[in-house]
């Protein structure tokens, strides 16, 4: 699937221009902050909204002019827009009633996806009642049912308790492969995109800011808005200086080495839970005072100043404000930004 050059105004807010490309049988994730454009681009693909500029292209056909029932594409709203006068099995032979399909057909393909999604003891009930978990399930077959060859999913897992969420990232994750299609879910959840995405794109004020595998997103973003938004606490301006296995980073008063080779001013972007409480000396150790303590489910949250610049660190140490600490970064994980 191929997105290219769309644009869309829709009053002050303009969309694009945005130009990306998805594998089939991939899992892709769009993020971004509250009114980015996430869930605009999903309607502009889906066919809600005509853009102004540009192409949608799936499986190699043009489909930018295409009312959405013509697309190919299965679109599960935030809410999940259940037919609550239905039953749940009703809801999930919909898209096949209205296409025509037999009766007997119908009912193997409704027991066959509720089986895949282990709903098959819903099917007699009404809609009505179903828990956020169900009801996302039910919203998953009805779309699936008619075998898309993309389907896109707003925040699907955003009125989810935590333990729902967790028993239903795996199922969603066999979909592209077991089912032969494109998913793109838009999320602004960094754990959820992290668990689930084979491409992670970023978007903000309706503009692609970067994309790719999440592993290169979360850990060696290329955009600061990016590093801000997975996550990065330490973001901090600095002079690098190119060395044969790296880069010297005056920070403050302190100097890091990286192993990125950079040279010039730069942003040195260290994720908290990257740092290590030592006992040495050495290579990237800083020492400093904790100002605060906060305790967090991944261990406690401290800030450290050190040489004149506060660190934020995630250890498993128990800390307390005024303590002294060492803390250590190995030099492939202090990453660097160009400051353009």
């Amino acid at each position: 699937m191929r997105l290219i050059n769309i644009e869309l105004r829709i009053g002050s807010f303009k969309l694009g221009p945005l130009s990306t490309s998805m594998a089939n049988r991939t899992y892709n994730v769009i993020m971004g902050p509250t009114g980015s454009g996430k869930s605009t681009l999903l309607k502009v693909i889906a066919g809600a909204y005509r853009p102004n500029s540009g192409s949608v292209i799936v499986d190699g056909v043009d489909v930018t002019n295409k009312p959405p029932e013509l697309r190919g594409i299965a679109y599960v709203p935030q809410g999940y827009a259940l037919f609550d006068h239905m039953t749940v099995y009703g809801n999930i032979e919909y898209g096949l009633k209205v296409r025509g399909m037999p009766k007997s057909i119908r009912a193997r393909e409704v027991y066959r996806i509720a089986e895949d999604l282990g709903i098959v003891n819903l099917l007699n009930r009404k809609v009505n009642g179903l828990s956020g978990g169900e009801s996302q399930k039910v919203a998953l077959a009805r779309a699936l049912i008619v075998r898309p060859r993309v389907l896109l999913l707003d925040e699907p897992m955003s009125m989810m308790d935590v333990s729902t969420r967790e028993s239903l990232i795996p199922i969603l994750r066999e979909i592209p492969r077991k089912y032969d299609t494109v998913v793109i879910h838009v999320t602004h959840d960094r754990d959820e995109a992290y668990a689930l995405a084979d491409k992670v794109i970023i978007i903000n004020n309706g503009r692609l800011i970067e994309e790719g595998e999440p592993e290169e997103v979360f850990t060696r973003p290329k955009r600061l808005f990016t590093a801000q938004f997975v996550g990065f606490t330490n973001i901090i301006p600095a002079k690098a200086v190119k060395t044969q296995g790296g880069s010297m980073v005056h920070v403050g008063d302190l100097t890091l080495h990286s192993s990125e080779g950079i040279e010039g001013s730069v942003y040195v972007c260290i994720r908290p839970e990257w740092f290590n409480v030592t006992n040495e000396g050495g290579l990237n150790v800083i020492e400093g005072t904790v100002l605060d303590v906060e305790r967090g489910r991944m261990g406690y949250r401290v800030r450290v100043n050190a040489g004149g610049v506060t660190f934020n660190a995630v250890v498993q140490s128990k800390l307390s404000s005024g303590d002294v600490v060492k803390l250590s970064i190995p030099p492939d994980m202090v990453h660097l930004i160009p400051a353009y």
